[in-house]
């Protein structure tokens, strides 16, 4: 049985509210974002619905997870990053060489 997962995607190609929780959350920050409203973007949509987020710090090299209720844990290097079983097993290292191809 295949997983499903909640997409969004705007049929007018522009960028907008979205209304209702995710099931996956993938929040990238860049160097001048806050942490911390980072986080309590994350905390809002897992209160609200979202199964699994990730706060993706590519300055550091590491991604934070988030599953349910669960405090985050730190993802980085050869470990694998959960996911809503749609992608194959992900390393950190992986993801972070797919950011810098071009």
């Amino acid at each position: 049985m295949r997983s499903q997962a909640t997409i969004a995607i705007s049929g007018t190609g522009e960028d907008g509210p979205f209304y209702g929780a995710p099931d996956w959350l993938i929040e990238i920050r860049s160097p001048n974002q806050s942490t911390l409203d980072l986080q309590n973007k994350i905390l809002h949509c897992l209160s609200n619905g979202t199964q699994l987020a990730w706060l993706i710090d590519l300055a550091r090299q590491q991604i934070w997870v988030w599953q349910g209720d669960d405090l985050p844990i730190v993802f980085a290097g050869e470990d694998f990053l959960p996911s809503l079983g749609i992608l194959p097993e992900l390393t950190v290292n992986a993801l972070m060489a797919m950011t810098r191809r071009q």
